[in-house]
């Protein structure tokens, strides 16, 4: 029996920094972004792009940086466009994980809560930081103000993903200051998965 942990928050919140730290601790994780790119060779995928937006199509290959302006811009087009990748993505998860030899398996997933998925992990962490903090890392990366934005307010608050968290990292400080939260969070789940597999024989 597995045991999955969830790691989500919004853009700019560090999450793939925490993964990392966690990836230190010797926690298999699996990049949910890592997976979903995976599938944008499926056949019902460029099936679809054929149809709604050939531009993206390269040479048998999609250009993600079209892509993602066009999901961006067009929200009948992404409503249209995860209705299509979203079954795909959760599967090919889903493979990976039952391939995994790893009895506690993180996975790394900015749309945990809107792809409506929490319920199948059996823990979650919400990293989180400052909402002008998230826009000012955005910035820093390049993405326009009004793009980043734009983006946050796309994803589920951050104060309703802390509602549901089972752990929260806050991610503001000194990389010290998240490390030991992550080393904290990390004991507290081995102990409680130590303290479930000791019921067993109880």
């Amino acid at each position: 029996m597995k045991v999955l942990i969830g790691l989500t928050g919004n853009a700019g919140a560090g999450k793939s920094t925490v993964a990392r730290m966690f990836s230190d601790l010797g926690f298999t994780v699996v990049d949910a972004d890592r997976e979903a790119h995976k599938v944008l060779g499926h056949p019902d995928v460029i099936a679809f792009l054929k149809e709604h937006l050939p531009e993206a199509l390269k040479e048998g290959k999609v250009d993600r940086g079209v892509l993602g302006e066009k999901v961006f811009k067009d929200p009948h087009f992404k409503e249209e466009f995860e209705r299509v990748v979203r079954p795909l993505v959760l599967e090919q998860i889903k493979r990976t994980i039952e391939r995994s030899d790893a009895k506690v398996i993180m996975v790394d997933a900015a749309l945990l809560f809107e792809y409506g998925v929490a319920d199948a992990f059996d823990t979650i962490i919400v990293v989180w930081a400052p909402e002008e903090e998230l826009v000012r890392r955005l910035v820093k990366r390049g993405v326009p103000e009004e793009r980043a934005r734009a983006i946050l307010s796309s994803q589920m608050p951050q104060e309703e993903k802390v509602k549901r968290a089972d752990f929260v990292i806050r991610n503001y400080g000194s990389i010290e200051d998240v490390r030991k939260q992550v080393e904290q969070v990390a004991r507290a789940i081995m102990r409680k998965i130590e303290e479930v597999e000791l019921s067993w024989f109880l």
